[in-house]
């Protein structure tokens, strides 16, 4: 059995997250998921961000899976670092990949995000996944969007994390030179692009890349090394991002 002064501390603990969640919501809006289609809308003191993402069949299908990316979309408000996800890619959110439990290369980035927007510090897995409200299945058409509202003039970075499994490139083969063994079949490792918008009507954003992940290990740090990085860069043919 716990003892008291540990069921104590976890409460204390459970409270201590309850109140860092309300004033980061405070602060910057807790708002809402979107979905898929949705134009923007304003609504008093709130207005709705689109993502409208175009990702390229004739790319993504060069590697040796020949699968759509991976990717998710949070939001990084300006005054808190809080975070929201948005939108991530059933797999990552789940763990639940085919043939394996769980990919720790395929979206890095967020989930060190995920880790700090929820308290938890482990991976999503089918047993504890990420929540339904910011997950989606893999996007199999050209052109992706979703919304999220927020508040009117409130201050936000944001984040695209986006990860095609398996293309290897010269970089990035699946057998190093020491004989080191991409064994997640990661092959270019996630890029992540970053831009910032406030809560203006008729605002409009475009990214920028900013760096990727690792390919052979877990790292939740961006790396702003992207020599080598080739046709990774190309899935995402449209990244469009307004009020």
């Amino acid at each position: 059995m716990r003892s008291a002064a540990n069921v104590i501390a976890g409460l204390t603990r459970n409270l201590l997250t309850a109140i860092v969640a309300c004033i980061a919501c405070t602060a910057c809006g807790s708002g809402s998921g979107g979905s898929s289609g949705v134009s923007p809308q304003h609504d008093g003191d709130m207005l709705t961000l689109l993502f409208t993402i175009h990702q390229e069949r004739r790319i993504y299908e060069l590697s040796d899976y020949g699968e759509p990316p991976q990717f998710a979309i949070w939001l990084e408000c300006k005054e808190t670092e809080a975070i929201r996800t948005v939108f991530v890619t059933y797999r990552t959110a789940t763990g639940n990949f085919i043939g394996k439990a769980g990919c720790m290369v395929s979206l890095p980035i967020w989930i060190g995000a995920f880790r700090k927007e929820t308290g938890r510090n482990n991976f999503p897995v089918p047993p504890n996944p990420a929540p339904d409200a910011m997950t989606g299945a893999t996007p199999q058409t050209k052109e992706f969007t979703v919304s999220v509202d927020v508040p009117r003039n409130s201050q936000w970075r944001y984040f695209i994390e986006m990860n095609v499994a398996s293309d290897y490139n010269p970089t990035f083969p699946s057998i190093q030179r020491d004989g080191t063994i991409d064994a997640q079949g990661n092959g270019q490792p996630s890029i992540v692009y970053m831009g910032e918008i406030s809560g203006t009507h008729g605002e409009q954003s475009k990214p920028v890349l900013i760096g990727r992940s690792e390919q052979l290990f877990f790292s939740d740090e961006i790396n702003p090394d992207l020599t080598g990085i080739g046709n990774a860069k190309d899935v995402f043919s449209l990244i469009k991002v307004d009020f």
